[in-house]
């Protein structure tokens, strides 16, 4: 089977119940990452908290807000996107800012400015592109299909987070299936008193 998710980070932390809470709670930023092809870690050095990617060139991708990332991203006012040399961090290039006082101080905390900039980055080797669907199902077998457009990774996971939120929280629907990260790309099942939606993600070319 192809790998499609990048490894969890290899190092100490991962028992730690800081750090387990981290990665948790900032998953919707993390996993996209991952599915773009680099493993991604929560550093807490020093009690300051920031998103670390490794994008496999001699840079790596730091995500953070005003300052260090808080605990409960609920209180995020808007992101910062940092991508700087892995051995010296005084080379690096500010890729997005939407913090109160930044230049996409306009969006806020919303994820999919943020990862359409993080698919735009030049990094070597990268052709992937994703398509989100979803298949609605009602009791009486009618059905129909909802589709966006073709995106980079880190925004195609984004939109089936955000899609996943919206049958669960809005429209009330319950996950009963969710398809394993190892085992291939994201896919779940959702059902509300009889209407049934399949959300998906797939190569734009399968």
């Amino acid at each position: 089977m192809t790998t499609t998710i990048a490894a969890l980070p290899d190092h100490n932390r991962l028992n730690d119940p800081l750090w387990q809470r981290l990665f948790h709670n900032y998953g919707h930023i993390i996993t996209p990452l991952r599915y773009a092809g680099w493993v991604t870690d929560v550093e807490t050095c020093g009690g300051e908290f920031v998103v670390r990617a490794d994008l496999q060139d001699g840079t790596e991708l730091i995500i953070a807000s005003e300052h260090s990332l808080p605990v409960d991203p609920a209180e995020v006012k808007g992101w910062t996107a940092v991508r700087q040399n892995v051995e010296d961090a005084d080379v690096h290039t500010v890729l997005y800012d939407s913090t109160p006082n930044g230049p996409q101080r306009h969006h806020g905390n919303n994820l999919f400015p943020l990862m359409a900039r993080i698919d735009d980055m030049d990094v070597p080797g990268r052709t992937l592109r994703l398509i989100v669907s979803a298949t609605h199902t009602a009791p009486y077998c009618a059905n129909h299909n909802q589709t966006a457009g073709i995106e980079g990774p880190a925004t195609a996971i984004t939109r089936f987070w955000e899609w996943s939120v919206l049958l669960t929280e809005r429209d009330r629907y319950r996950r009963v299936w969710q398809r394993p990260e190892h085992e291939g790309y994201p896919m779940a099942l959702f059902e509300s008193a009889g209407h049934v939606t399949v959300l998906r993600v797939a190569r734009s070319n399968d």
